[in-house]
């Protein structure tokens, strides 16, 4: 199984990454409701774009390829965007690149 690096050296395997990601998503939801009283998206603020994701601001790939994988299950790493704004954030939109 491939393992990658923290910050501080340390050795977390994907597996791992996975499972503390899926806890980091969880916690940032419960502190969102917990915090507004709904989920909307924080990048426009529409609760009407369903779903609403928990989108990376540095996705866990490019945390695992640069040894700062400990990024990929930080809560502050993780954005709520509606669909439409995952995608124009992640550019998988071409009518959104600018």
């Amino acid at each position: 199984m491939s393992t990658y690096r923290c910050s501080d050296g340390t050795k977390v395997t994907k597996k791992e990454i996975d499972k503390r990601v899926w806890i980091a998503k969880k916690k940032k939801i419960e502190q969102f409701l917990y915090d507004n009283g709904f989920i909307f998206c924080e990048d426009c603020h529409d609760n009407m774009d369903r779903p609403v994701d928990c989108s990376h601001n540095i996705s866990v790939k490019e945390c695992q390829e640069t040894g700062h994988a400990e990024l990929a299950w930080d809560v502050n790493n993780i954005t709520l965007r509606g669909r439409k704004c995952h995608q124009k954030h992640d550019k998988l939109n071409l009518k959104w690149k600018q």
